[in-house]
C-alpha cells in the first residue's frame, strides 16, 4: 500500500507541475520580443509613407517637365516660346538662376498654386545650325530640403 501511496503522490506531483503555467522570465521575454517586432514595423511604416510621398513628387515633377517638353514640341518653329531670350546662359541650358522662361508656384497641373518651379532654357542653333536645344528643369522644396529634376531635348 505505501507504494501505492507514493505512486499516487508522484502523479499529484507531476500534474501540479505540469499546469503550473508560463514563468515571469518566458512572459517578459516574449513581450520584449512583441514590442521589438512592432518597433521595427513602425519605424519601417514611416519610412514607406516618406519614401511613398517622395515618389508623389518626383512624378509630379517629371509630368511638368514632359508636359513642357511636349508643349514646346508641338510650338511652331517661330513661336514665341521657341525664342531663345538670354543668350548668356547657352553655355549652361541647366541653370535655374539664368534662365530663359520660369513658372513659379506651380501644381501638378502647371496652374497657380504649387510647390513646383518650372524654368526652361532654349538655346538657338546647338547642336548645330537649325537646331534648339532645349532643358526643362522642375524644382520645389520640402521638409527635406530642395529637389529637382531636368530634362534635355533637341528641337
Amino acid at each position: 500500500m505505501s507504494l501505492q501511496k507514493a505512486a499516487e503522490a508522484l502523479k499529484k506531483f507531476v500534474s501540479i507541475v505540469d499546469q503550473r503555467g508560463f514563468t515571469m522570465h518566458e512572459v517578459l521575454f516574449s513581450v520584449f520580443m512583441i514590442v521589438t517586432v512592432l518597433l521595427a514595423l513602425a519605424g519601417m511604416t514611416t519610412t514607406l509613407i516618406h519614401q511613398n510621398s517622395m515618389n508623389d513628387f518626383t512624378d509630379t515633377a517629371v509630368d511638368l517637365a514632359q508636359d513642357k517638353i511636349e508643349e514646346l514640341k508641338n510650338a511652331l518653329s517661330t513661336s514665341a516660346t521657341l525664342v531663345d531670350a538670354n543668350t548668356s546662359n547657352n553655355s549652361d541650358l541647366e541653370s535655374t538662376s539664368n534662365f530663359d522662361y520660369r513658372e513659379t508656384n506651380i501644381n501638378g497641373l502647371g496652374q497657380a498654386g504649387g510647390i513646383y518651379t518650372r524654368t526652361w532654357n532654349i538655346a538657338d542653333n546647338n547642336p548645330k545650325s537649325g537646331m534648339k536645344a532645349v532643358a526643362v528643369i522642375v524644382t520645389w522644396n520640402d521638409r527635406t530640403g530642395s529637389h529637382r529634376v531636368s530634362f534635355r531635348t533637341i528641337l
